[in-house]
């Protein structure tokens, strides 16, 4: 379960890495105050999309490895969630299932993300979601 966690959060801290860079090229002052928290909506939406899709993507590799059942795998994806406050029905999205088999493609067999650099990561994920 750990791992699974683990790798939702590095996808996770991937997504929130991007807006934080955007933000630092703006000027508050050129935004009006409904546009920046729309973008604050929108930034926080594909973060929560990133961190579903990498746990969902360690978990199925878990699976694959034979680390874990499919009944495992799911409950600690929900629990992973649960954790962050995010409602398991993210999963069900369609850019969530996407980006979590493109990224489960890049996973070594012990289900981590060695074989990528972290902006590999998290261009693969941001394209998708």
């Amino acid at each position: 379960m750990a791992g699974i966690t683990s790798i939702g959060l590095l996808i996770g801290g991937l997504a929130l890495w991007a807006p934080m860079v955007r933000a630092d090229t703006m000027s508050p002052g050129t935004m009006s105050p409904e546009t920046i928290r729309k973008v604050a909506r929108l930034e926080l939406a594909r973060s929560i999309r990133a961190f579903a899709t990498g746990s969902l993507a360690n978990g199925e590799c878990l699976v694959r490895s034979g680390q874990l059942s499919q009944q495992q795998a799911d409950q600690a994806t929900t629990i992973a969630l649960q954790e962050m406050g995010i409602s398991a029905a993210v999963l069900e999205n369609p850019q969530v299932r996407k980006a979590a088999d493109l990224l489960a493609q890049e996973l070594t067999d012990s289900c981590d993300l060695s074989s990528l650099d972290g902006e590999t990561a998290q261009q693969l994920v941001q394209d998708e979601l």
